[in-house]
Protein backbone atom coordinates (compact mmCIF):
# COMPACT_ATOMS: atom_id res chain seq x y z
CA UNK A 1 0.00 0.00 0.00
CA UNK A 2 1.49 3.37 -0.91
CA UNK A 3 2.63 5.41 2.17
CA UNK A 4 1.26 9.17 0.84
CA UNK A 5 1.56 10.11 4.28
CA UNK A 6 5.19 10.22 4.76
CA UNK A 7 5.37 11.52 0.56
CA UNK A 8 3.44 14.45 1.66
CA UNK A 9 5.13 15.41 4.90
CA UNK A 10 8.15 15.49 3.59
CA UNK A 11 9.41 19.35 2.53
CA UNK A 12 11.89 19.15 -0.23
CA UNK A 13 14.92 21.66 -0.18
CA UNK A 14 16.48 22.84 -2.90
CA UNK A 15 19.83 24.71 -3.78
CA UNK A 16 21.48 25.75 -6.54
CA UNK A 17 22.49 22.67 -8.47
CA UNK A 18 19.35 20.94 -8.31
CA UNK A 19 17.89 20.51 -11.50
CA UNK A 20 14.54 20.37 -13.01
CA UNK A 21 14.92 16.50 -13.69
CA UNK A 22 15.83 16.59 -9.94
CA UNK A 23 12.76 18.15 -9.12
CA UNK A 24 10.34 16.25 -10.95
CA UNK A 25 11.54 13.00 -9.55
CA UNK A 26 10.60 14.39 -6.40
CA UNK A 27 7.07 15.67 -7.43
CA UNK A 28 5.96 12.20 -9.36
CA UNK A 29 5.49 10.06 -6.26
CA UNK A 30 3.53 13.19 -4.57
CA UNK A 31 0.94 13.33 -7.62
CA UNK A 32 0.86 9.64 -7.39
CA UNK A 33 -0.07 9.60 -3.88
CA UNK A 34 -2.47 12.22 -4.07
CA UNK A 35 -4.13 10.61 -7.47
CA UNK A 36 -4.61 7.46 -5.13
CA UNK A 37 -6.08 9.89 -2.27
CA UNK A 38 -8.45 11.25 -4.62
CA UNK A 39 -10.28 7.62 -5.98
CA UNK A 40 -9.57 6.45 -2.55
CA UNK A 41 -12.08 9.07 -1.03
CA UNK A 42 -14.22 8.84 -4.00
CA UNK A 43 -15.20 5.09 -2.67
CA UNK A 44 -18.62 5.38 -1.22
CA UNK A 45 -19.81 2.58 0.69
CA UNK A 46 -23.13 1.91 1.89
CA UNK A 47 -23.13 1.96 5.93
CA UNK A 48 -24.81 -1.25 7.59
CA UNK A 49 -24.26 0.35 11.02
CA UNK A 50 -22.83 -1.52 13.99
CA UNK A 51 -23.33 -5.39 14.53
CA UNK A 52 -25.65 -5.45 17.22
CA UNK A 53 -23.22 -8.40 18.62
CA UNK A 54 -19.68 -7.36 20.40
CA UNK A 55 -16.77 -9.83 20.77
CA UNK A 56 -15.43 -9.90 24.60
CA UNK A 57 -12.28 -11.49 25.02
CA UNK A 58 -9.87 -11.64 27.90
CA UNK A 59 -6.53 -9.90 27.87
CA UNK A 60 -3.78 -12.52 26.76
CA UNK A 61 -6.18 -14.93 24.86
CA UNK A 62 -6.79 -15.40 20.96
CA UNK A 63 -10.03 -14.44 19.52
CA UNK A 64 -10.94 -14.45 15.86
CA UNK A 65 -13.53 -12.08 14.98
CA UNK A 66 -15.80 -12.82 11.62
CA UNK A 67 -17.47 -10.43 9.52
CA UNK A 68 -20.98 -9.50 10.24
CA UNK A 69 -21.45 -9.44 6.40
CA UNK A 70 -20.96 -12.79 5.60
CA UNK A 71 -24.30 -13.65 4.01
CA UNK A 72 -23.68 -10.86 1.82
CA UNK A 73 -20.59 -12.49 0.91
CA UNK A 74 -21.98 -15.97 0.20
CA UNK A 75 -24.46 -14.70 -2.14
CA UNK A 76 -22.49 -12.29 -4.64
CA UNK A 77 -19.04 -12.58 -5.53
CA UNK A 78 -17.37 -9.63 -2.85
CA UNK A 79 -13.64 -9.31 -1.63
CA UNK A 80 -13.31 -8.72 2.26
CA UNK A 81 -11.12 -6.05 3.72
CA UNK A 82 -11.10 -4.58 7.11
CA UNK A 83 -9.91 -1.66 8.67
CA UNK A 84 -9.30 -0.08 11.78
CA UNK A 85 -12.34 2.16 12.68
CA UNK A 86 -11.11 5.78 12.09
CA UNK A 87 -8.97 5.33 10.01
CA UNK A 88 -8.16 4.10 6.82
CA UNK A 89 -5.39 1.48 8.03
CA UNK A 90 -5.92 -1.57 6.20
CA UNK A 91 -5.48 -4.77 8.67
CA UNK A 92 -2.18 -6.70 7.60
CA UNK A 93 -2.51 -10.04 5.77
CA UNK A 94 1.04 -11.30 7.19
CA UNK A 95 0.01 -14.02 9.11
CA UNK A 96 3.25 -13.66 11.46
CA UNK A 97 1.66 -10.32 12.44
CA UNK A 98 0.01 -10.47 16.05
CA UNK A 99 -3.47 -8.54 14.38
CA UNK A 100 -4.10 -9.56 10.77
CA UNK A 101 -6.69 -10.81 8.51
CA UNK A 102 -7.27 -14.50 7.50
CA UNK A 103 -9.93 -14.71 4.72
CA UNK A 104 -12.91 -13.00 6.69
CA UNK A 105 -11.48 -12.80 9.90
CA UNK A 106 -9.60 -10.34 11.55
CA UNK A 107 -6.72 -12.45 14.51
CA UNK A 108 -5.55 -11.08 17.78
CA UNK A 109 -2.67 -13.22 18.45
CA UNK A 110 -3.46 -12.34 21.38
CA UNK A 111 -5.44 -9.78 22.38
CA UNK A 112 -4.55 -6.78 24.48
CA UNK A 113 -6.13 -4.06 26.29
CA UNK A 114 -5.25 -1.15 23.81
CA UNK A 115 -6.95 -3.62 21.30
CA UNK A 116 -10.76 -2.38 22.76
CA UNK A 117 -11.54 -0.42 19.27
CA UNK A 118 -14.92 -0.79 16.36
CA UNK A 119 -13.35 -2.41 13.54
CA UNK A 120 -14.04 -2.20 9.77
CA UNK A 121 -15.39 -5.20 7.49
CA UNK A 122 -15.59 -3.46 3.76
CA UNK A 123 -17.04 -6.04 1.24
CA UNK A 124 -16.53 -4.85 -2.13
CA UNK A 125 -17.20 -6.27 -5.76
CA UNK A 126 -16.43 -4.35 -9.30
CA UNK A 127 -20.04 -2.43 -8.73
CA UNK A 128 -20.67 -2.03 -4.86
CA UNK A 129 -18.75 -1.82 -1.80
CA UNK A 130 -21.16 -2.40 1.71
CA UNK A 131 -19.24 -1.93 5.37
CA UNK A 132 -20.09 -2.53 8.85
CA UNK A 133 -18.29 -1.94 12.23
CA UNK A 134 -17.97 -4.95 14.69
CA UNK A 135 -17.14 -4.56 18.51
CA UNK A 136 -14.03 -5.94 20.01
CA UNK A 137 -13.87 -5.69 23.94
CA UNK A 138 -10.82 -6.68 25.82
CA UNK A 139 -10.89 -7.16 29.70
CA UNK A 140 -9.01 -7.64 32.06
CA UNK A 141 -9.88 -10.95 34.68
CA UNK A 142 -10.90 -9.86 38.43
CA UNK A 143 -7.06 -9.36 40.59
CA UNK A 144 -6.51 -12.84 41.87
CA UNK A 145 -9.34 -14.58 39.23
CA UNK A 146 -9.19 -16.09 36.44
CA UNK A 147 -12.51 -14.22 35.17
CA UNK A 148 -14.21 -11.16 35.23
CA UNK A 149 -17.77 -11.20 37.31
CA UNK A 150 -18.79 -8.43 34.57
CA UNK A 151 -18.24 -10.58 31.73
CA UNK A 152 -19.92 -14.22 31.94
CA UNK A 153 -21.88 -16.77 29.98
CA UNK A 154 -25.45 -17.69 31.34
CA UNK A 155 -26.61 -21.19 32.20
CA UNK A 156 -30.11 -21.82 30.32
CA UNK A 157 -32.51 -22.39 32.80
CA UNK A 158 -33.26 -25.88 34.38
CA UNK A 159 -35.18 -28.59 32.83
CA UNK A 160 -33.76 -30.92 35.38
CA UNK A 161 -32.55 -31.56 38.65
CA UNK A 162 -29.17 -32.05 36.16
CA UNK A 163 -27.33 -29.22 34.88
CA UNK A 164 -25.09 -29.14 32.10
CA UNK A 165 -22.84 -25.91 31.52
CA UNK A 166 -20.80 -25.76 27.45
CA UNK A 167 -17.88 -24.12 27.19
CA UNK A 168 -18.81 -22.33 23.90
CA UNK A 169 -16.98 -20.63 20.80
CA UNK A 170 -14.50 -23.06 20.38
CA UNK A 171 -14.89 -24.36 17.17
CA UNK A 172 -12.80 -21.81 15.30
CA UNK A 173 -9.86 -22.39 17.21
CA UNK A 174 -10.22 -26.35 18.30
CA UNK A 175 -11.49 -29.79 17.09
CA UNK A 176 -14.24 -29.54 20.44
CA UNK A 177 -14.27 -33.64 20.06
CA UNK A 178 -10.60 -33.63 20.66
CA UNK A 179 -9.84 -30.49 22.64
CA UNK A 180 -8.65 -31.39 26.21
CA UNK A 181 -11.04 -28.70 28.24
CA UNK A 182 -10.31 -28.26 32.18
CA UNK A 183 -12.99 -26.75 34.42
CA UNK A 184 -12.48 -25.20 37.53
CA UNK A 185 -14.92 -23.77 39.90
CA UNK A 186 -14.11 -20.20 41.05
CA UNK A 187 -10.73 -21.10 39.72
CA UNK A 188 -10.13 -24.34 41.31
CA UNK A 189 -9.64 -27.64 39.54
CA UNK A 190 -12.88 -30.04 39.47
CA UNK A 191 -12.75 -33.43 40.10
CA UNK A 192 -13.96 -34.96 36.69
CA UNK A 193 -12.96 -38.12 37.63
CA UNK A 194 -16.22 -37.93 40.37
CA UNK A 195 -19.86 -39.07 40.17
CA UNK A 196 -20.77 -35.70 40.64
CA UNK A 197 -19.48 -34.39 36.98
CA UNK A 198 -19.30 -35.88 33.63
CA UNK A 199 -17.31 -34.14 30.93
CA UNK A 200 -18.33 -34.81 27.35
CA UNK A 201 -16.54 -32.49 24.57
CA UNK A 202 -17.12 -28.71 25.39
CA UNK A 203 -19.64 -29.38 28.10
CA UNK A 204 -19.91 -30.23 31.76
CA UNK A 205 -22.89 -32.00 33.52
CA UNK A 206 -23.28 -31.74 37.24
CA UNK A 207 -25.39 -34.38 38.70
CA UNK A 208 -28.17 -33.69 41.60
CA UNK A 209 -27.88 -29.93 41.79
CA UNK A 210 -28.64 -28.21 45.10
CA UNK A 211 -27.84 -24.71 46.00
CA UNK A 212 -23.61 -25.64 47.06
CA UNK A 213 -23.36 -25.72 42.87
CA UNK A 214 -23.99 -22.11 42.77
CA UNK A 215 -20.70 -19.99 41.82
CA UNK A 216 -18.35 -19.58 38.65
CA UNK A 217 -17.29 -22.15 36.29
CA UNK A 218 -14.55 -21.24 33.74
CA UNK A 219 -13.40 -24.07 30.87
CA UNK A 220 -9.69 -23.85 29.90
CA UNK A 221 -8.45 -25.27 26.22
CA UNK A 222 -5.02 -24.89 25.05
CA UNK A 223 -4.69 -23.85 21.35
CA UNK A 224 -1.92 -23.82 19.34
CA UNK A 225 -1.18 -21.25 15.97
CA UNK A 226 2.07 -20.57 13.99
CA UNK A 227 4.02 -22.67 16.42
CA UNK A 228 2.90 -20.95 19.25
CA UNK A 229 0.50 -21.91 22.12
CA UNK A 230 -2.27 -19.89 23.50
CA UNK A 231 -4.60 -20.50 26.32
CA UNK A 232 -8.60 -20.35 25.53
CA UNK A 233 -10.73 -19.80 28.29
CA UNK A 234 -14.77 -19.31 29.25
CA UNK A 235 -16.60 -17.97 31.99
CA UNK A 236 -20.24 -18.95 33.70
CA UNK A 237 -22.31 -18.22 36.42
CA UNK A 238 -24.30 -21.02 37.81
CA UNK A 239 -27.30 -20.24 40.28
CA UNK A 240 -29.79 -22.23 41.49
CA UNK A 241 -32.08 -20.00 42.47
CA UNK A 242 -35.62 -20.61 40.94
CA UNK A 243 -38.59 -18.99 42.13
CA UNK A 244 -41.56 -21.49 42.59
CA UNK A 245 -44.50 -21.98 39.89
CA UNK A 246 -47.61 -20.06 40.88
CA UNK A 247 -51.11 -21.86 40.88
CA UNK A 248 -53.03 -19.14 39.66
CA UNK A 249 -52.77 -15.83 38.19
CA UNK A 250 -51.81 -13.08 40.13
CA UNK A 251 -52.09 -9.17 39.20
CA UNK A 252 -49.39 -7.94 39.45
CA UNK A 253 -50.68 -4.01 38.40
CA UNK A 254 -53.23 -2.27 39.12
CA UNK A 255 -53.38 -2.71 42.57
CA UNK A 256 -56.45 -1.07 43.31
CA UNK A 257 -54.97 2.24 41.72
CA UNK A 258 -56.47 5.85 42.49
CA UNK A 259 -54.56 8.12 39.39
CA UNK A 260 -54.91 11.77 39.20
CA UNK A 261 -55.21 12.78 35.79
CA UNK A 262 -55.56 16.24 34.32
CA UNK A 263 -58.60 16.75 32.03
CA UNK A 264 -58.23 16.85 28.83
CA UNK A 265 -55.18 14.79 28.94
CA UNK A 266 -53.95 11.43 27.83
CA UNK A 267 -53.69 8.18 29.81
CA UNK A 268 -52.19 4.94 29.02
CA UNK A 269 -53.21 2.02 32.10
CA UNK A 270 -51.30 -1.01 32.07
CA UNK A 271 -52.56 -4.23 33.14
CA UNK A 272 -50.25 -6.94 33.97
CA UNK A 273 -50.70 -10.51 34.91
CA UNK A 274 -48.21 -13.30 36.08
CA UNK A 275 -48.95 -16.86 35.60
CA UNK A 276 -47.13 -20.43 34.94
CA UNK A 277 -49.07 -21.94 32.12
CA UNK A 278 -51.62 -22.71 30.21
CA UNK A 279 -53.88 -19.47 28.15
CA UNK A 280 -55.16 -16.33 30.47
CA UNK A 281 -57.17 -13.55 28.51
CA UNK A 282 -57.69 -10.35 30.52
CA UNK A 283 -60.11 -7.43 29.87
CA UNK A 284 -60.70 -4.24 30.92
CA UNK A 285 -64.15 -3.49 32.05
CA UNK A 286 -66.50 -1.18 33.28
CA UNK A 287 -69.46 -2.16 35.41
CA UNK A 288 -69.41 -5.68 34.59
CA UNK A 289 -69.20 -4.16 30.81
CA UNK A 290 -66.36 -4.53 28.56
CA UNK A 291 -64.87 -1.17 27.78
CA UNK A 292 -65.05 -1.70 23.83
CA UNK A 293 -69.10 -2.14 24.39
CA UNK A 294 -69.33 0.57 27.18
CA UNK A 295 -67.52 3.57 25.06
CA UNK A 296 -68.31 2.81 21.31
CA UNK A 297 -66.05 5.84 19.95
CA UNK A 298 -62.42 5.63 19.44
CA UNK A 299 -61.76 7.79 22.55
CA UNK A 300 -60.97 5.00 24.63
CA UNK A 301 -59.73 1.74 23.34
CA UNK A 302 -58.47 -1.06 24.88
CA UNK A 303 -55.31 -3.09 23.16
CA UNK A 304 -54.73 -6.58 21.84
CA UNK A 305 -52.93 -8.30 25.07
CA UNK A 306 -49.25 -9.07 24.74
CA UNK A 307 -47.37 -12.14 25.89
CA UNK A 308 -43.84 -13.03 27.17
CA UNK A 309 -42.08 -15.25 29.40
CA UNK A 310 -39.69 -15.02 31.79
CA UNK A 311 -36.68 -17.11 32.23
CA UNK A 312 -38.09 -18.37 35.30
CA UNK A 313 -41.01 -20.56 33.83
CA UNK A 314 -43.44 -17.55 34.37
CA UNK A 315 -45.11 -16.14 32.44
CA UNK A 316 -46.27 -12.55 31.79
CA UNK A 317 -49.25 -11.17 29.89
CA UNK A 318 -50.12 -7.22 29.57
CA UNK A 319 -52.95 -5.15 28.17
CA UNK A 320 -53.45 -1.48 27.76
CA UNK A 321 -56.40 0.71 27.76
CA UNK A 322 -55.69 3.73 26.66
CA UNK A 323 -57.80 7.49 26.89
CA UNK A 324 -56.86 9.80 23.93
CA UNK A 325 -58.81 12.39 26.54
CA UNK A 326 -59.78 12.66 29.26
CA UNK A 327 -63.34 13.70 30.10
CA UNK A 328 -65.45 14.70 33.10
CA UNK A 329 -67.30 11.39 33.24
CA UNK A 330 -64.22 9.57 33.48
CA UNK A 331 -63.87 10.52 37.22
CA UNK A 332 -64.49 8.84 40.14
CA UNK A 333 -65.24 5.49 38.16
CA UNK A 334 -63.66 2.09 38.90
CA UNK A 335 -61.82 0.92 35.70
CA UNK A 336 -61.31 -3.20 36.13
CA UNK A 337 -58.50 -5.03 34.94
CA UNK A 338 -59.84 -8.96 34.88
CA UNK A 339 -58.30 -12.60 34.32
CA UNK A 340 -60.72 -14.97 32.70
CA UNK A 341 -59.52 -18.17 34.89
CA UNK A 342 -61.62 -20.28 37.69
CA UNK A 343 -59.93 -17.50 40.31
CA UNK A 344 -61.10 -14.37 38.20
CA UNK A 345 -58.80 -12.07 40.29
CA UNK A 346 -60.23 -8.61 39.65
CA UNK A 347 -58.10 -4.89 40.37
CA UNK A 348 -59.27 -1.23 39.31
CA UNK A 349 -58.20 1.95 38.96
CA UNK A 350 -60.25 5.04 39.89
CA UNK A 351 -59.39 8.30 38.05
CA UNK A 352 -59.65 11.78 39.63
CA UNK A 353 -59.25 15.26 38.71
CA UNK A 354 -55.33 16.41 40.07
CA UNK A 355 -55.11 18.45 43.56
CA UNK A 356 -55.22 22.11 43.56
CA UNK A 357 -51.54 23.06 42.77
CA UNK A 358 -51.00 25.82 45.49
CA UNK A 359 -47.37 26.46 44.48
CA UNK A 360 -48.10 28.59 41.94
CA UNK A 361 -50.50 30.71 43.92
CA UNK A 362 -47.74 30.78 46.78
CA UNK A 363 -44.87 31.44 44.67
CA UNK A 364 -46.96 34.66 42.97
CA UNK A 365 -48.37 36.02 45.99
CA UNK A 366 -44.85 35.70 48.32
CA UNK A 367 -43.33 37.54 45.16
CA UNK A 368 -46.16 40.59 44.86
CA UNK A 369 -45.47 40.55 49.19
CA UNK A 370 -42.11 40.94 48.72
CA UNK A 371 -42.84 43.68 45.93
CA UNK A 372 -45.31 45.46 48.13
CA UNK A 373 -43.15 45.58 50.90
CA UNK A 374 -40.30 47.42 48.82
CA UNK A 375 -42.60 49.57 47.50
CA UNK A 376 -44.10 50.18 50.80
CA UNK A 377 -40.55 50.75 52.04
CA UNK A 378 -39.41 53.44 49.33
CA UNK A 379 -42.69 55.34 50.24
CA UNK A 380 -42.14 55.15 53.34
CA UNK A 381 -38.63 56.67 53.24
CA UNK A 382 -39.78 59.20 50.44
CA UNK A 383 -42.93 60.32 52.05
CA UNK A 384 -42.27 59.98 55.37
CA UNK A 385 -42.82 63.42 56.43
CA UNK A 386 -46.40 63.24 54.68
CA UNK A 387 -47.13 60.60 56.63
CA UNK A 388 -46.11 61.42 60.10
CA UNK A 389 -48.50 65.16 59.58
CA UNK A 390 -51.09 63.71 58.55
CA UNK A 391 -51.23 60.58 61.28
CA UNK A 392 -50.84 63.90 63.50
CA UNK A 393 -54.11 65.16 61.94
CA UNK A 394 -55.94 62.31 62.38
CA UNK A 395 -58.13 61.54 65.43
CA UNK A 396 -55.96 58.38 66.86
CA UNK A 397 -53.70 60.73 67.88
CA UNK A 398 -54.10 62.53 71.87
CA UNK A 399 -53.67 66.62 71.50
CA UNK A 400 -53.16 67.23 74.66
CA UNK A 401 -49.11 66.66 75.84
CA UNK A 402 -49.45 66.68 79.89
CA UNK A 403 -45.62 67.00 80.59
CA UNK A 404 -45.90 70.68 82.15
CA UNK A 405 -44.13 72.76 79.45
CA UNK A 406 -45.48 75.94 78.72
CA UNK A 407 -43.81 76.27 74.96
CA UNK A 408 -43.48 74.19 72.23
CA UNK A 409 -39.90 76.14 70.99
CA UNK A 410 -37.42 78.09 71.91
CA UNK A 411 -36.28 80.01 69.26
CA UNK A 412 -32.85 80.82 69.46
CA UNK A 413 -30.79 83.26 67.08
CA UNK A 414 -27.90 85.37 66.87
CA UNK A 415 -29.38 88.59 68.26
CA UNK A 416 -26.66 90.74 68.81
CA UNK A 417 -26.38 90.97 65.19
CA UNK A 418 -29.05 92.95 63.15
CA UNK A 419 -29.75 91.57 60.20
CA UNK A 420 -33.07 91.98 58.21
CA UNK A 421 -33.31 88.24 56.76
CA UNK A 422 -32.94 87.04 60.05
CA UNK A 423 -35.37 89.55 62.05
CA UNK A 424 -37.50 88.84 58.90
CA UNK A 425 -37.35 85.41 59.67
CA UNK A 426 -37.70 84.82 63.13
CA UNK A 427 -40.26 88.05 64.11
CA UNK A 428 -42.24 87.52 61.53
CA UNK A 429 -42.20 84.38 59.35
CA UNK A 430 -41.97 81.77 62.45
CA UNK A 431 -44.82 83.31 64.65
CA UNK A 432 -47.26 83.72 61.15
CA UNK A 433 -46.80 80.06 60.52
CA UNK A 434 -46.19 78.34 63.50
CA UNK A 435 -48.22 79.74 66.01
CA UNK A 436 -51.26 81.49 64.18
CA UNK A 437 -51.31 78.86 61.45
CA UNK A 438 -50.79 75.62 63.17
CA UNK A 439 -51.15 76.33 66.81
CA UNK A 440 -47.29 76.14 67.85
CA UNK A 441 -46.58 78.41 71.17
CA UNK A 442 -43.13 79.87 70.80
CA UNK A 443 -40.72 81.47 73.33
CA UNK A 444 -38.69 84.32 71.15
CA UNK A 445 -35.92 85.92 73.16
CA UNK A 446 -36.65 89.78 72.52
CA UNK A 447 -40.11 89.47 72.18
CA UNK A 448 -41.36 87.38 75.04
CA UNK A 449 -39.15 87.74 77.86
CA UNK A 450 -40.42 90.61 80.68
CA UNK A 451 -38.69 93.48 81.66
CA UNK A 452 -36.52 93.54 84.85
CA UNK A 453 -35.97 90.19 85.23
CA UNK A 454 -32.37 88.46 84.61
CA UNK A 455 -31.47 87.59 82.03
CA UNK A 456 -29.78 84.08 82.68
CA UNK A 457 -32.48 83.01 85.03
CA UNK A 458 -35.27 83.90 82.57
CA UNK A 459 -33.38 82.38 79.80
CA UNK A 460 -32.77 79.05 81.71
CA UNK A 461 -36.73 79.20 82.62
CA UNK A 462 -37.90 79.25 79.40
CA UNK A 463 -35.70 76.76 77.70
CA UNK A 464 -36.40 74.27 80.52
CA UNK A 465 -40.13 75.09 79.85
CA UNK A 466 -39.68 74.79 76.28
CA UNK A 467 -40.49 70.80 74.06
CA UNK A 468 -37.70 72.11 71.62
CA UNK A 469 -34.88 74.01 70.77
CA UNK A 470 -34.90 75.95 67.02
CA UNK A 471 -31.39 77.47 66.20
CA UNK A 472 -31.72 79.62 63.74
CA UNK A 473 -27.68 80.57 61.68
CA UNK A 474 -27.51 83.35 59.69
CA UNK A 475 -24.61 84.11 57.17
CA UNK A 476 -21.41 83.85 58.14
CA UNK A 477 -21.04 87.12 59.22
CA UNK A 478 -23.07 85.75 62.77
CA UNK A 479 -20.89 82.73 63.72
CA UNK A 480 -18.93 84.52 66.03
CA UNK A 481 -21.50 85.99 67.79
CA UNK A 482 -23.04 82.84 68.45
CA UNK A 483 -19.67 81.30 70.04
CA UNK A 484 -20.03 84.21 72.93
CA UNK A 485 -24.03 84.59 73.23
CA UNK A 486 -24.90 83.37 76.88
CA UNK A 487 -28.73 82.76 75.55
CA UNK A 488 -27.03 80.00 73.52
CA UNK A 489 -24.38 78.58 76.19
CA UNK A 490 -27.42 78.04 78.24
CA UNK A 491 -29.79 76.14 75.64
CA UNK A 492 -26.51 73.90 74.44
CA UNK A 493 -25.98 72.53 78.41
CA UNK A 494 -29.97 72.20 78.31
CA UNK A 495 -29.93 70.18 75.45
CA UNK A 496 -26.77 67.98 75.14
CA UNK A 497 -25.32 68.02 78.67
CA UNK A 498 -28.81 67.15 80.67
CA UNK A 499 -30.41 66.06 77.03
CA UNK A 500 -34.07 67.75 78.60
CA UNK A 501 -34.74 68.96 75.18
CA UNK A 502 -34.65 68.12 70.85
CA UNK A 503 -33.04 70.88 68.67
CA UNK A 504 -33.93 71.98 65.19
CA UNK A 505 -31.19 73.94 63.37
CA UNK A 506 -32.55 76.26 60.60
CA UNK A 507 -30.42 77.91 58.14
CA UNK A 508 -31.22 80.91 56.47
CA UNK A 509 -28.79 80.51 53.72
CA UNK A 510 -26.54 77.89 52.78
CA UNK A 511 -23.75 77.62 55.15
CA UNK A 512 -20.58 75.71 53.58
CA UNK A 513 -18.13 76.02 56.16
CA UNK A 514 -18.50 75.22 59.52
CA UNK A 515 -15.29 75.69 60.61
CA UNK A 516 -16.00 78.58 63.16
CA UNK A 517 -19.40 77.42 64.69
CA UNK A 518 -19.01 76.35 68.10
CA UNK A 519 -19.06 72.65 68.89
CA UNK A 520 -22.36 71.99 69.68
CA UNK A 521 -23.72 73.41 66.79
CA UNK A 522 -21.39 71.26 64.74
CA UNK A 523 -22.41 68.01 66.68
CA UNK A 524 -25.69 69.03 66.17
CA UNK A 525 -25.23 69.31 62.17
CA UNK A 526 -23.54 66.21 62.02
CA UNK A 527 -26.07 64.44 63.91
CA UNK A 528 -29.19 65.24 62.63
CA UNK A 529 -28.96 67.21 59.54
CA UNK A 530 -30.12 71.20 59.21
CA UNK A 531 -33.51 72.11 57.48
CA UNK A 532 -32.70 75.19 54.82
CA UNK A 533 -34.26 77.94 54.17
CA UNK A 534 -34.62 78.10 50.23
CA UNK A 535 -38.12 80.71 50.44
CA UNK A 536 -38.88 84.55 49.25
CA UNK A 537 -40.04 86.54 51.91
CA UNK A 538 -43.49 86.69 49.78
CA UNK A 539 -47.32 85.47 50.37
CA UNK A 540 -46.53 81.66 49.28
CA UNK A 541 -43.62 81.71 51.99
CA UNK A 542 -46.22 81.62 54.42
CA UNK A 543 -47.78 78.75 53.14
CA UNK A 544 -47.33 75.53 55.71
CA UNK A 545 -47.98 73.59 52.74
CA UNK A 546 -44.51 73.84 51.51
CA UNK A 547 -41.72 71.34 52.06
CA UNK A 548 -39.90 73.49 54.51
CA UNK A 549 -42.38 74.34 57.31
CA UNK A 550 -43.68 70.36 56.51
CA UNK A 551 -39.88 69.54 57.64
CA UNK A 552 -39.71 72.16 60.77
CA UNK A 553 -43.58 70.71 62.10
CA UNK A 554 -41.89 66.83 61.61
CA UNK A 555 -39.42 67.70 63.80
CA UNK A 556 -41.58 69.34 66.02
CA UNK A 557 -43.68 67.74 68.64
CA UNK A 558 -47.77 67.67 67.60
CA UNK A 559 -49.81 70.45 68.08
CA UNK A 560 -51.60 71.08 70.59
CA UNK A 561 -53.61 74.76 70.17
CA UNK A 562 -56.24 75.85 67.61
CA UNK A 563 -55.09 76.02 64.17
CA UNK A 564 -56.17 75.84 60.71
CA UNK A 565 -57.10 73.00 58.74
CA UNK A 566 -54.43 73.92 56.13
CA UNK A 567 -52.06 73.37 58.48
CA UNK A 568 -52.32 69.44 58.01
CA UNK A 569 -53.03 69.00 55.04
CA UNK A 570 -51.00 66.98 52.71
CA UNK A 571 -49.60 68.26 49.91
CA UNK A 572 -46.82 67.95 47.51
CA UNK A 573 -46.31 71.70 46.55
CA UNK A 574 -42.69 72.95 47.09
CA UNK A 575 -40.98 76.19 47.99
Amino acid sequence: MLNCWNLSSREPTYNNKTTLSTMSMQLFPLLLCLTYLASHKAELCEDYGVDDEKEYVSEGQPVYITCPLNYAQMKNDFNVTWYINGSQTQVSADTQSRIHQNENLIKFLPARLDDTEYYACVLRNSTYCIRQLKKLEVFKNDEGLCYNKDIMFSPEEFTSLSKTINCPYLDDYVDVKNAKIKWFKECQPLDISSDKYFALKNSLTIENVTQQDEGNYTCEVSFQYNATEFTISRATKLSTRVLPLISAPVITYPKNNIFNVQLGSYLSLTCEVLYSGGVVDLVWSYNDTMIDDYYTDSRVVMEYPHYARLPDRHRIATRNLNFSEIKEEDYNRKFFCEVYSPVNPKAYVILKPPDTNLQGFLIAFFVVLVFVIIISIIAIKIFKVDIVLLYRSSCFVQRSIQDGKIYDAYIMFPNMCLLYNMDMFVLKLLPEVLERQCGYRLFIFGRDELPGEAVADFIDEAISQSRRLVIVLGNTSSENRLENDFEQQIAMYDALIRNKIKVILIELEKITDYTNMPESIKYIKQKQGVIRWKGQFTESSLSPKTNFWKNVRYLMPPTQGVYSQDCDHITSEHV
